[in-house]
């Protein structure tokens, strides 16, 4: 039998082999997020006010919904080093404890984010049309994890086409779903409006996870990677969950930093409420591309470490700018050649003179940019589990985010369009730091493993 990642995909960190790892889950990515997209943009049909209540709601959802994704996504991390050392019976027990977590982060996910969305939402104009929809997300938070833990058992491996086809056909049911539920359809189907839109979230993610989970339980993988030892290992959990826990806490500080920053928009309504709407549409979708380079270098990051090969570090990093710039070269012919004609396709029900959007396009992109850079050295943190860092960084945001954000909206008192290009000075700052920790890592392993060698050649 045949496992592992492919050499083309990891051996030298060369751009070819991390491009083809991209597409693949480049494919799966963008699934996922064009439903962020095309639901808002339904929505925004239906009333604007709909969309802006379901633009907060996810805001709100994200911290522990992220969160918790987050954590699990160190599974990846757990399988591709465990390739690398060639250690593969020891995959199966260790999903099923990234599993368990899914069900039992529940425990602290609903009462928190009942709280927190509770302070969000109480005085504000979208309060009553947001929290129905809010609290059916809460209430199915555990199949968000789940989701993940299940991908990153095959991406992990460099195997991406099948969470590529489960991914596609839950994008698809969550589409037409959406639609049908969202507009209705005659005396067949009544319309629920901003509800039919969640309904349709959470049935197409709970199809996705029972595909991944029975393939994960197949009697291949049973054999090769023990996915049949189901039970609960404490020491094992914790060995497993715990390199991701400081992560859980980098990401809970950065969306409750993102959340208070975006209260300070909502709580100004009218304009504000409105440009961090349709920007927080659009930036909803556009993480697809930071996700997918991010994912793929760090599944690439994580075979040269589990395999020692550390002189292939900074050509690995070389190749994933390479990938990056690209990519934001390609995002700025509609948002920056086309602003006009893009907004209108998108939101033709909102009404902005040329002007406006330009500005508020030219921020989202800059945003964009900056957050899409930040997935090379990402991966890095990711790969040598550097959480105490990356927990570092949760704080570092609430300096230069949230503070940083209130000094340009409460004292410099900036106008609602140009909300998005103050934000990009937060991503550009936080890019900048990532990188010099990629550095020290990297110089680092290299510098360990030479004093290694020497030693060894000595005795």
């Amino acid at each position: 039998m045949t496992v592992g990642i492919r050499p083309a995909f990891a051996s030298k960190g060369e751009l070819r082999g991390l491009f083809l790892l991209f597409l693949p889950v480049l494919g799966t990515t963008f699934s996922n997020y064009l439903f962020l997209l095309v639901e808002k943009l339904f929505l925004a049909r239906v009333s604007p006010h709909a969309m802006e209540a379901a633009i907060n709601a996810s805001y709100v959802c994200q911290i522990f919904q992220a969160t918790t994704v987050a954590l699990v996504m160190m599974a990846q991390v757990f399988v591709g080093r465990c390739h690398g050392a060639k250690q593969w019976s020891a995959i199966g027990p260790g999903i099923w404890q990234f599993i368990w977590f899914s069900f039992l982060s529940m425990l602290i996910t609903v009462p928190g984010s009942l709280l927190y969305g509770k302070w969000y939402f109480q005085g504000t104009e979208i309060a009553t049309t947001a929290l129905p929809y809010f609290y059916l997300f809460v209430g199915m938070n555990f199949i968000y994890p789940l989701g993940a833990v299940l991908s990153c058992f095959y991406l992990g491996q460099g195997k991406t086409r099948l969470v590529l086809l489960a991914n596609l056909g839950a994008q698809i049911v969550k589409i037409g779903l959406a639609y049908l539920l969202i507009f209705g359809c005659g005396t067949w189907v009544s319309s629920y409006g901003i509800m039919g839109g969640a309904i349709s979230t959470v049935s197409a993610q709970g199809m996705f996870c029972l595909v991944l989970g029975g393939v994960f339980l197949s009697r291949q993988h049973r054999e090769f990677f023990h996915s049949h030892q189901w039970r609960f290992q404490l020491a094992l959990f914790w060995e497993c969950i715990y390199p991701g826990l400081l992560r859980a806490m980098n990401r809970i500080l950065n969306f409750t930093s993102w959340g208070a920053i975006a209260h300070l928009m909502v709580a100004k309504g009218g304009d504000y409420l409105l440009m961090l709407s349709i920007g927080g549409t659009l930036s909803l979708f556009l993480p697809f591309l930071f996700e997918a380079i991010c994912q793929a270098h760090t599944t690439i990051v994580s075979y040269l470490v589990g395999a020692k090969n550390y002189d292939f570090l900074f050509r690995s990093a070389r190749s994933g700018l390479l990938l990056v710039f690209l990519m934001i070269t390609l995002m700025s012919i509609p948002l920056l050649g086309f602003p006009a004609l893009t907004f209108q396709w998108l939101f033709p029900h909102v009404i902005l003179d040329s002007g406006t959007v330009r500005i508020l396009f030219f921020g989202v992109w800059m945003s964009f940019a900056g957050l899409t850079i930040c997935a090379i050295p990402l991966s890095y943190i990711l790969a040598f589990k550097d959480m105490k860092f990356s927990f570092f960084m949760g704080i570092v945001n609430w300096v230069n985010g949230y503070l940083l954000m209130v000094f340009f909206i409460e004292k410099m008192q900036i106008s609602a369009v140009q909300f998005w290009l103050a934000l990009s000075a937060m991503h550009a700052t936080t890019a900048l730091l990532y990188f010099l920790r990629m550095y020290v890592l990297c110089k680092r392993a290299i510098s360990n493993e030479w004093k290694l060698a020497q030693r060894v050649s000595i005795n």
